[in-house]
């Protein structure tokens, strides 16, 4: 009798090996459009402006995550970013179109000033047509359900705006108390604090999880899962008295230049010009000696000032830049701690009530 072959489990035993290899280097579990090595991701920004954190921290973390990351505008004119600051898009809707026709893979939507606005409603619909994962960032949720692909969905945005999506867009199952939420080829996400770990999930599905770990040890995040608190987060009688006492009695005004040069990372530059805008004392700038610097993955900024830094000024120092200059108010020397550092640098130059009031904003949690 002839002897039962071992070539079909030998081969899936080598099938299996490979799998497991491959799981072990860390690849990842996104689909590309077919003939693609790399992602293809398109973040959408607004010239008129753009939430500045809601922008950076997707941009920089999937670079790191080794995707290929387009800044996608409906012109060529700068990108104002709010509070503060400029970039210059890589592509118009136009130019993306014909470089790209097959579409993105993932579609990066940052809070705008203009939520309802027609030509990036109509973009991020043909986008959603080629089958690209559409990812808002806080309330980006709003931009995302003014093209109607939420109705329907579940999804969620800032808390502070809940009860406002709730009104204008009624087709939409809005969500509290988490992170981010995946309701069929549509992932959003909570306030501008959740741009870290929804961009981290992303990070996972493209790189695998051990290079997504490091991505959010390398910024001090223990963990990026859907779980959060957003109930914890209000806007009351603490925080409106605050915002008061600062608006009225906050004088003379603190100016937060943040200082920017070339290789500068975006997560790192991205939360403390959001943070000391919010203060409500104040306003955040960026400086640099030169008009226009280029970031750890090529965005070109566009600074809002140049040379010294006037004497009543804070200069902000971020980590990996020389000590060299005028010397810097505080130094953020490491990008894992910077955003608590910040915190309790704020805290200690305008009062804990101004860091609390701050970091509500944001939903950025602190003891």
């Amino acid at each position: 009798m002839r002897a039962p072959s071992i070539a079909i489990p030998f081969a899936f035993f080598l099938l299996l090996a490979g799998l497991v290899a491959a799981t072990a280097a860390g690849a990842g579990t996104f689909d590309l459009k077919p003939g693609r090595e790399r992602a293809v991701i398109a973040v959408v920004a607004l010239n008129a402006g753009t939430e500045v954190t809601d922008f950076l921290v997707p941009y920089g973390i999937l670079n790191r995550a080794g995707a290929e990351v387009t800044v996608v505008a409906p012109t060529m004119a700068p990108v104002a970013l709010w509070p503060a600051s400029a970039v210059r898009p890589d592509a118009d809707f136009a130019g993306f179109d014909a470089t790209y026709p097959e579409g993105a893979d993932i579609v990066i939507v940052p809070a705008m000033i203009e939520p309802g606005d027609a030509a990036v409603v109509a973009w991020l619909r043909a986008q959603a047509a080629t089958g690209a994962l559409m990812v808002s960032i806080c309330e980006g949720a709003s931009t995302l359900a003014e093209t109607g692909l939420l109705d329907g969905k579940r999804a969620t945005g800032h808390f502070y705006e809940h009860d406002s999506r709730v009104k204008r867009y009624p087709a939409v199952a809005w969500q509290r108390n988490i992170r981010y939420v995946e309701d069929e080829g549509v992932i959003s996400s909570a306030g501008v604090s959740a741009s870290l770990p929804v961009s981290l999930l992303l990070a996972e599905r493209l790189a695998g999880k051990q290079r997504a770990a490091e991505i959010a040890a390398a910024y001090g995040v223990a963990e990026y899962g859907p779980a959060h608190d957003s109930d914890a987060f209000n806007i009351g009688g603490r925080e409106m008295a605050t915002a008061a006492k600062n608006i009225l009695f906050g004088w003379p005004r603190a100016r937060y230049l943040i200082e920017v040069r070339d290789g500068v990372d975006e997560v790192d530059m991205a939360f403390p010009l959001d943070f000391a805008a919010r203060t409500w004392r104040g306003s955040s700038a960026t400086i640099a000696a030169k008009t226009e610097v280029t970031t750890r993955h090529g965005l070109t900024v566009i600074a809002d000032a140049t040379g010294e830094a006037p004497r009543s000024a804070r200069l902000v120092r971020l980590p990996g830049a020389p000590e060299t200059g005028a010397d810097a108010t505080v130094t953020l020397a490491n990008p894992a701690t910077l955003r608590e550092d910040f915190l309790a640098f704020i805290g200690d130059d305008l009062g804990p009530g101004t860091a609390h009031f701050v970091a509500t904003q944001l939903e950025y949690p602190r003891p």
